[in-house]
């Protein structure tokens, strides 16, 4: 769903810049009250994960394939606010360093993913609470599984609804017509979202066996929006994270699958292309398995340290104020 650069109308890809910088204005002005040094090492290493995680397409039939966002499985593990900065990081790096979606498009693509996705997933997550309430380990599942499902879908629906608006106010010379943008990003991208769910439901089903103090949450805060976890057990948490991915690395991307995403297949259905890119990435994704490992170890690295270094920026001022 990375839109590229020259698929979108300059205004709208300024109203998107505009409206991501309020968001993360006030995510961070919020977040840094809430930020501990516990929180760290879990942040940042589902920021790292969710990085690789992105870089893996799975395929939905007719040559189309779809990727995880992950903003649901952040929200639902560490918060809406911890998610939309660590997805912020994640597209970020993805846009600057791998050329993953396109530099005058970055605001439109972290306000659908880094914002809207991890609000949509926690927002359904929430309005869910009492299944999970009630129905203990498989309500919690299956009011994941929507969580995320909805994740997906309403971000899509919002690109697509930029695609459609770009299209309106530049009489066709930018984005994709409403007939075609609308009805494909979300045929597409609701079953792109089934993939979502099975993939953050088989995560969190996971993380509750081998590290359940990581999913454990009190009241108080968790009407806060924020998860709360008990110190001894973070490291151990953590590392347990850190040890899957180690493990899955080398043998993930050989079942990656080949193929053009929901927006790429919105767009070929289009009959329309990429535009030029306004800057050149030192790095690519590759189109080899040892380049894809190469580039995959490098993003997990990068991201997990820029996580890090922004939640301690954001907790020492915490800590100043």
């Amino acid at each position: 769903m990375h839109i590229p650069d020259g698929l979108m109308d300059p205004s709208v890809a300024l109203v998107g810049w505009v409206e991501f910088a309020v968001a993360i204005s006030l995510v961070l002005l919020v977040s840094g009250r809430k930020i501990r040094e516990q929180d760290l090492p879990r942040v940042a290493i589902l920021a790292a994960g969710i990085f690789v995680a992105q870089m893996v397409n799975f395929p939905i039939g007719g040559g189309t394939t779809g990727h995880l966002i992950g903003g649901a499985l952040f929200a639902i593990i560490a918060g809406p606010y911890m998610a939309i900065l660590g997805m912020t990081v994640v597209i970020l790096i993805q846009a600057l360093m791998f050329g993953d979606g396109g530099i005058t498009a970055l605001g439109l693509n972290a306000l659908n993913m880094a914002v809207i996705a991890p609000l949509a997933g926690w927002g359904v997550f929430g309005l869910l609470e009492p299944l999970y309430a009630s129905g203990g380990r498989l309500g919690r599942w299956a009011a994941a599984a929507a969580a995320s499902w909805a994740s997906v879908f309403i971000a899509a629906a919002a690109c697509a609804g930029e695609l459609a608006v770009s299209f309106a106010i530049s009489g066709g010379d930018f984005g994709i017509a409403p007939t075609i943008a609308i009805p494909a990003m979300l045929a597409y991208h609701a079953v792109i979202a089934f993939g979502e769910a099975i993939i953050t439901v088989g995560i969190l089903a996971y993380l509750s066996d081998v590290a359940p103090k990581l999913l454990s949450r009190k009241s108080a805060a968790e009407k806060e929006g924020v998860p709360s976890f008990r110190g001894s057990r973070i490291g151990f948490s953590a590392a347990a994270i850190l040890a899957v991915f180690a493990l899955i690395l080398p043998l993930y991307f050989l079942y990656a699958a080949e193929g053009e995403d929901g927006l790429e297949q919105t767009m070929s259905d289009a009959g329309t292309g990429e535009g030029s890119a306004m800057f050149v990435a030192p790095f690519s994704y590759g189109e080899s398995y040892f380049a894809a490992l190469f580039a995959g170890m490098l993003g997990f690295v990068i991201a997990g340290l820029a996580t890090v270094a922004i939640l301690k920026t954001l907790e020492s001022k915490n800590g100043e104020g």
